[in-house]
């Protein structure tokens, strides 16, 4: 039998083969700090070889890196597609994507990780500010974005982490109408 080697098939091996690496360092997280885990434990848990996990990826913090990044650009993705015309529907989307992520994020935090999260969020935000037009955002300089952005993630992503960590008990709807009280209290 002759195996399909179409880019098609390829291109969906390939997807393939880099969620089994993600997801078998998401379980060795689970039981394991980053420092801990060996590209070795990684291969064995997704059930391929050195070789095939180097293809890919030359240390277990890319595969972290791109683990984080996906779920980044789901995010992106969502927001540009929801279009959000205020900073408290903004919140909304950031929660409710998040709150589908919570498995893999409590396994972050577990892992003491969230600030590459929090590091790769900030990063892509300010990298892509310019796509997520906004009429509250007034920001202008490259110092502006860089401190809006650095204040904004680091701000939301301690209020994730911190809902999710307790299970995220408290309905997003709340959390952000509180946040809202709060920016509002901090503007007077």
């Amino acid at each position: 039998m002759d195996r399909d080697t179409s880019v098609e098939n390829v291109t969906r091996m390939q997807k393939q083969t880099k969620y089994w690496i993600k997801d078998s360092l998401i379980e060795l997280l689970k039981d394991y700090d980053l420092e801990e885990i060996t590209v070795k434990q990684i291969v064995v848990t997704a059930n391929i070889s050195r070789p095939t996990f180097y293809r890919y990826y030359a240390t277990k913090e890319e595969v972290l890196e791109e683990l984080i990044n996906d779920m980044i650009q789901g995010y992106a993705v969502t927001a540009m597609e929801t279009v959000p015309t205020t900073f408290d529907e903004v919140l909304k989307i950031f929660l409710d994507y998040f709150q589908k992520k919570q498995s893999i994020i409590k396994v972050l935090i577990r892992a003491h990780l969230t600030d590459y999260f929090t590091s790769a969020f900030t990063k892509g935000f300010v990298e892509r500010i310019d796509e997520f037009p906004a009429s509250w955002r007034n920001w202008e300089t490259n110092l502006q974005i860089s401190l809006g952005a650095q204040f904004a993630t680091g701000g939301l992503i301690n209020v994730l982490v911190g809902w999710i960590a307790t299970g995220c008990e408290i309905d997003s709807e709340i959390i952000v109408r509180d946040i809202m009280m709060i920016l509002h209290d901090l503007n007077e």
